[in-house]
């Protein structure tokens, strides 16, 4: 099984970063490939005043169709990061999968930081669990890893566990290593593949942690890069 992870660098533009998913897809030969969390939202966005409603209508819904559609190209598994997802008059933090150029399953976040509830961002309540030829598969977003209970849901039944994330902000805690990652790949005997995003020169290492240790780690935090991991 190949698994690809995109470290992905903002580009500043919504538009230069949805094209640069699109060409790294294209470019690659993969059974899953993933992305980060927030991954085309421009990392001052909200500081332009920009809302989740905003960001549903000019960020998400060309991201969603640009996946769609290079995603027929691509063999595999798209694991599309988040993006705000809106549904009647909610706003979700969302993770949608794509496979043959449609969507075949979405998570929503259900551990959403303070700054995300402020700006009307609203808990999931569904867990994520997909049957493929490789074993079962889930994802959580970012600080759904810092919740026990979402945790042990998600990781217990599956195989594989996508950790798409965007530890970005200045004030975020310094991360040394892969603690979490670690702890949850031996718990609950899983493979867990963490993708950060790089804004400003900040940024986790990316990486694929088996129960047994590192299989695959990123060079460096603040750097785009894309890696294959074989497992």
């Amino acid at each position: 099984m190949r698994i690809a992870l995109y470290q992905m660098m903002d580009r500043g533009d919504i538009g230069k970063n949805i094209r640069a998913a699109c060409e790294m897809i294209t470019k690659t030969s993969a059974d899953f490939m993933c992305f980060p969390e927030y991954f085309t939202i421009p990392a001052d966005y909200k500081e332009k005043g920009k809302t989740v409603k905003d960001a549903w209508k000019e960020v998400t819904i060309p991201t969603i169709n640009a996946l769609r559609r290079v995603s027929k190209k691509f063999e595999g598994y798209i694991v599309g990061g988040s993006v705000v997802e809106k549904d009647g008059s909610d706003y979700y933090n969302t993770c949608y999968v794509f496979k043959g150029g449609k969507i075949v399953a979405k998570y929503r976040k259900m551990n959403p930081i303070k700054e995300e509830l402020e700006m009307g961002i609203k808990p999931g309540n569904n867990f994520l669990s997909i049957e493929t030829e490789f074993g079962r598969f889930g994802v959580l977003i970012c600080a759904d890893c810092l919740s026990k209970n979402v945790v042990d849901k998600v990781a217990s039944k599956n195989d594989l566990v996508f950790l798409p994330i965007s530890l970005t902000d200045p004030s975020h805690l310094r991360v040394e290593g892969h603690p979490i990652s670690e702890r949850m790949a031996q718990e609950y005997g899983v493979f867990v593949v963490k993708v950060s995003r790089v804004a400003g020169g900040i940024g986790v290492k990316s990486v694929v942690m088996s129960p047994t240790g590192i299989i695959k780690e990123a060079r460096g935090c603040c750097d785009e890069e894309l890696m294959i991991a074989v497992i």
